[in-house]
């Protein structure tokens, strides 16, 4: 029995590609709200814990209705979740612009401005969320399992062509005023959203049994434990860089809003090409085992961590998080390709759903550890990421699951990494 979605290799390679504009969408946001709301929420006046609440809030939604989300693409469908998310997130995004204008125009308060963000993020963290992991299951439905590395890098691409683009237009588009970029992204992600509606091929919805609204796949179940507890790691390990680089920049070489922002967007952009280039050219080639790209990223991202905590200038600061990226582009399609090798294919919402929940997880937790730890100094937050992704090598070296080679002749339809 075949493990995906009956379709065409023109509507497959469709599919594909539009659902490649849709996380480029997601990815491109978060460079927004990574380069341009931190440095220009403090001149505002808002501090570094309101800010970490902001980012929080909107991870909480991610947290908790992820799996939701992905569960209800199993039966209602991939294709109505992920336009349900980009809508939202198009509708959020342009709304966030208006509410900082209210406030620079003199009509709110700073308090309510915050109050008025935090509501907008979370409506965005509990409605957009699906997006992610039914986009991830889509992939899931239309693979064998020899093609799933690839293709779940080629997605993972789309986030590295993100960091490439996203601040890039950022750091062009705050010239023109310091919220310009929330109205361009949002009205980008909205057209984005329209090509999707109109040509990702859905003739059918996942070919699942009926037995599917009775599944009840937890973040504890042993198949996807492992990969559940890496994602939480690697997330806190990216929301430390994410969420307090421009603020980091910012202090370390006293940079203004404009600058921070500048220079923000060309680091990232420097680890959105080291990702693409990992995840479009090599790894879609070589189809490697969830294991040896996450025991390889895991090495790759505590080395870049040391390397950036003692790098004296902004060059070499800017080649640690290359090097992070590459950790990044390896570990990625690592945990996403695991899991949905791990589950059965009445799970695959489910269990995306999961996994993306635990990556919000680390975004939630961060204002809490990580943001607190910047406030004491600002490079321990960074030695915390080295931890964590010290105990993400242990894990994937002691589970001996990922070090069995998949059998790509089998069906998915198996209860673990079977060889």
């Amino acid at each position: 029995m075949s493990t995906s979605i009956s379709t065409t290799p023109r509507e497959r390679k469709l599919g594909f590609r539009v659902l490649f504009l849709g996380m480029f969408a997601i990815g491109t946001g978060q460079t927004l709200f990574i380069a341009v709301l931190p440095p220009y929420a403090r001149v505002l006046g808002l501090s570094t814990t309101e800010i970490g609440l902001i980012f929080s809030l909107s991870a909480l939604g991610w947290m908790f209705m992820s799996p939701y989300w992905g569960r209800k693409s199993d039966y209602v469908g991939r294709k109505s979740i992920i336009l349900m998310g980009l809508f939202i997130y198009s509708i959020t995004t342009i709304l966030m612009g208006f509410e900082f204008k209210l406030h620079n125009d003199g009509f709110i308060g700073l308090t309510l401005l915050f109050i008025l963000l935090i509501i907008t993020r979370g409506f965005f963290g509990f409605l957009g969320s699906g997006t992610h992991s039914a986009s991830m299951a889509y992939v899931a439905d239309r693979t064998t399992e020899k093609e799933r590395s690839g293709v779940m890098a080629l997605m993972g691409s789309a986030f590295a062509v993100s960091g490439i683009i996203g601040p890039a237009l950022a750091s062009q588009a705050i010239l023109l005023g310091p919220l310009v970029p929330y109205f361009l992204f949002g009205s980008i992600t909205g057209v984005i959203g329209i090509l999707i509606w109109i040509f990702l091929p859905e003739k059918t919805k996942p070919n699942i049994p009926a037995k599917v609204h009775e599944v009840h796949l937890t973040a504890l179940d042993s198949r996807i434990l492992t990969f559940v507890a890496m994602g939480f790691f690697i997330s806190q390990t990216q929301a430390i860089i994410m969420q307090l680089l421009a603020m980091y920049l910012q202090d370390k070489f006293s940079y203004t809003i404009i600058e921070a922002t500048f220079y923000t967007g060309r680091v990232l952009i420097l680890m959105g090409v080291a990702t693409f280039i990992v995840q479009f050219f090599i790894i879609r080639r070589i189809s490697p085992t969830p294991g040896s790209l996450l025991r390889i990223g895991s090495i790759f991202s505590i080395l870049s961590l040391f390397a950036f905590i003692f790098s004296s200038n902004l060059y070499y600061m800017s080649l640690a998080l290359a090097v992070y990226g590459i950790g990044g582009a390896l570990m990625g399609p690592g945990l996403f390709t695991g899991v949905s090798l791990a589950v059965g294919k009445d799970e695959q919402g489910a269990a995306a759903g999961i996994l993306v929940s635990a990556y919000a997880a680390g975004f939630v937790i961060n204002p809490l550890t990580g943001m607190k730890l910047f406030d004491w100094n600002p490079d321990s937050p960074y030695f915390l990421g080295i931890i964590l992704m010290i105990f993400c090598l242990i894990i994937s070296i002691l589970d001996k699951r990922l070090n069995i080679k998949v059998n790509f002749d089998e069906d998915i339809g198996h209860s673990g990494h079977t060889g």
